[in-house]
């Protein structure tokens, strides 16, 4: 029997990093549709992530393809999965951003309603934080939040983050730009 490996198409999707309850995988072209109806079809999802409003099929789409991984890259977003189901419950990761003149990195999460409320923020973004330290060698690490998403904010807070300043994003309108250094995240583990 020939023993050729699957093509790449068929491989399992790289995943990123793990947590006790999630997964951060790569995107495969079936996760396109979920994450529509799950995250960008959802005007409740939407009110406070990226213009504030849903987007349409096909401009979820061409989101995807330009800011997702789909590859081997470990940074970009990435569909957040809970464990043990390996059920779609929205995205997160490490994605590049100048917001404060330099070339940092962004945690970023946005979660299904179903996933609301149940610590998953606080979850996905530890595990960001150690990600981007520890692996990406960062020296500091931004969150950049909607000033009217308390949930939000908390959760940047929860993780040790500090509000920096609010920013006007040309692509995503108004932002609280919070902060994190490396130091402090030791100092925060140390504890």
């Amino acid at each position: 029997m020939n023993q050729k490996p699957a093509p790449l198409s068929e491989q399992q999707p790289l995943v990123i990093l793990t947590t006790p309850r999630l997964i951060l995988r790569a995107v495969v072209e079936d996760d396109i549709s979920v994450l529509h109806s799950l995250i960008f079809g959802d005007s409740d999802v939407m009110r406070f992530a990226f213009s504030g409003a849903p987007m349409a099929g096909d401009a979820a789409e061409d989101f995807i393809r330009r800011f997702f991984t789909f590859g081997r890259s470990l940074t970009g977003f990435a569909v957040l999965m809970e464990k043990p189901a390996g059920e779609i419950i929205g995205f997160a990761g490490l994605a590049r951003c100048d917001a404060l003149g330099a070339d940092d990195f962004e945690i970023g999460f946005v979660l299904a309603r179903r996933a609301w409320g149940k610590g998953i923020a606080t979850e996905i973004g530890e595990a960001q934080l150690a990600f981007g330290f520890e692996q990406l060698k960062c020296g500091r690490l931004l969150g950049l939040v909607d000033p009217r998403n308390a949930p939000s904010i908390h959760a940047l807070e929860k993780l040790g983050m500090r509000y920096q300043e609010t920013i006007a994003d040309p692509e995503r309108g108004s932002r609280s730009v919070y902060v994190i250094e490396a130091t402090e995240w030791q100092r925060r583990r140390a504890e």
